[in-house]
């Protein structure tokens, strides 16, 4: 009887939850977010663990590094955590979320929901604030618990846990976690993340991710470089001053020393060493506006297209005005892309070709892709140039000139984004990750959030190592497209 009336209290739990999606593939996404909302901090035996607002995220005690964070894993319909717990041996995790308890089984790699939290203790004493913590260079601790940056923000402490073996371990709401010796409580950032949700553009150089996005009134933004093989970010905040601080980041190009970054106020140039911003492109070095929406870089010349016009600025010369000329002057530039010699330029209305030996300036005119058209992104891979735009998705050989276009796109609403690799194209469309399969065999597949991604509304996709990285409002998605399962 009192089985019965257990699994009947099961049943009835399970149907009280909204109908949110199960069955997602191991390893085929893990998320990337801001993480540094922390609500609440358990640690185990190998992991310290913090819930946030986008998730669980485990940093190893051992190694002093971070794991990977507990996300895109199934059965966990929610993506904040209002509280942490784990077991001594960290076989088993449990959270509390708005949809109820959850419990993490390390053997099946998945969530569960559950009735109750076990009676089962971590490790480590929960604390309150001391008023003796000395924080990082560049902030300010306050005795009431809260650590203030140079330009006045402040971070509340949310959760303090001495694990018994000399640590501390300290959560903040907006900073994300600190470490700290529980003898001199010298104060150690643990940066992992992003430094806001939104991903509008991702840069590869070197191995290294930067990523930036719109704003949408993050309270810190700027740039994230993240070392995806070795799981390790670092952050180039803009910081306030003279110039509001919540500027969005369009579209990111990476030079020798420099990362160049397209914002709604001109260019920042970051120097990939300091991870500091050293320069600030704008109008008075022959920006035609300071609404910039995308870059590309030619030896010592910065094309940047704008909301006024493509924009052409030499860098190597030490006057001020750096300008070159601005081609198709008061026409918006959304996307640009660079072969051997020439320069693709997607614009408001259609798609041009500029040879750079000859400047010669072209504009496309093919039935397939109408001189209306706005086009959204290009991607080349082999000897194809690809073009997505509000109406639909072609192919360009870039030897033969043959046009290709793709029906199966026009179905779904056309593409704002697109990426190749081999005979692979990604497209954000409107319902989600569109793959085109262009073997012996074409086919394709749609992935949409019921199969583990963050949002429907993909805004920027790149292939680097075997992920094709995915850029939404909520994060930056690793999807692992060489799966094997993908294709049974």
């Amino acid at each position: 009887m009192r089985l019965t009336l257990l699994l009947l209290l099961a049943s009835l739990m399970l149907l009280a939850i909204p109908a949110f999606p199960f069955g997602i593939l191991s390893d085929l996404v893990v998320h990337y977010s801001n993480f540094s909302y922390i609500s609440s901090i358990a640690v185990g035996y190998d992991y310290v663990y913090f819930g946030t607002t986008s998730g669980v995220t485990r940093y190893e005690i051992a190694t002093r590094k971070w794991a990977e964070p507990m996300t895109g894993i199934d059965g966990l319909p929610a993506k904040e955590i209002r509280e942490v717990r784990a077991s001594q041996n960290d076989q088993y995790v449990w959270v509390r979320t708005d949809f109820g308890l959850f419990e993490y089984n390390r053997t099946f790699d998945r969530w569960s929901p559950i009735m109750q939290f076990p009676n089962e203790s971590s490790f480590g004493k929960h604390l309150q604030p001391d008023f003796s913590y000395f924080p990082p260079p560049g902030f300010t601790y306050l005795p009431s618990g809260v650590i203030v940056d140079d330009d006045g923000k402040r971070f509340p402490v949310t959760d303090i846990i001495d694990d018994g073996w000399a640590n501390l371990w300290i959560g903040t709401w907006g900073l994300g976690a600190l470490w700290s010796d529980n003898t001199n409580h010298l104060l150690q950032l643990l940066k992992y993340g992003l430094i806001q949700n939104d991903v509008a553009a991702i840069c590869s150089d070197s191995g290294i991710l930067w990523i930036g996005g719109q704003s949408r009134d993050s309270y810190r933004t700027g740039v994230t470089s993240f070392d995806w093989r070795k799981n390790d970010f670092d952050h180039v905040e803009i910081r306030g001053g003279l110039i509001r601080s919540s500027e969005s980041v369009y579209d990111l190009s990476a030079g020798k020393e420099r990362i160049y970054a397209a914002t709604d106020n001109g260019i920042l140039v970051i120097d990939k060493k300091s991870r500091q911003i050293v320069e600030r492109i704008g109008l008075s070095f022959g920006l035609p506006d300071l609404q910039v929406y995308s870059l590309r870089l030619n030896g010592d010349t910065i094309f940047a297209g704008t909301e006024f016009g493509l924009a052409r600025l030499d860098m190597s010369t030490d006057s001020t005005d750096k300008s070159l000329g601005t081609l198709l002057y008061a026409e918006p530039i959304y996307s640009l892309e660079r072969e051997s010699n020439a320069l693709w330029i997607g614009s408001e209305h259609g798609l041009y070709r500029l040879d750079l030996s000859s400047g010669k300036l072209g504009i496309l005119s093919v039935p397939e892709i109408s001189e209306s058209a706005r086009i959204y992104d290009l991607a080349i891979a082999g000897k194809k140039i690809w073009v997505a735009s509000e109406e639909n998705l072609i192919s360009i050989g870039l030897e033969d000139a043959k046009v290709e276009t793709f029906q199966e796109v026009i179905n779904y609403g056309g593409a704002r984004a697109v990426a190749a690799r081999d005979s692979l194209v990604a497209l954000a469309v409107r319902d989600g990750l569109l793959l085109l399969f262009l073997g012996d065999k074409p086919h394709h597949f749609l992935y949409t959030v019921n199969d583990g991604l963050l949002s429907h509304n993909i805004q920027t996709l790149l292939f680097d190592g075997d992920y094709l990285w995915l850029g939404s409002e909520r994060g930056l998605t690793r999807f692992w497209y060489r799966n094997p399962n993908l294709y049974h």
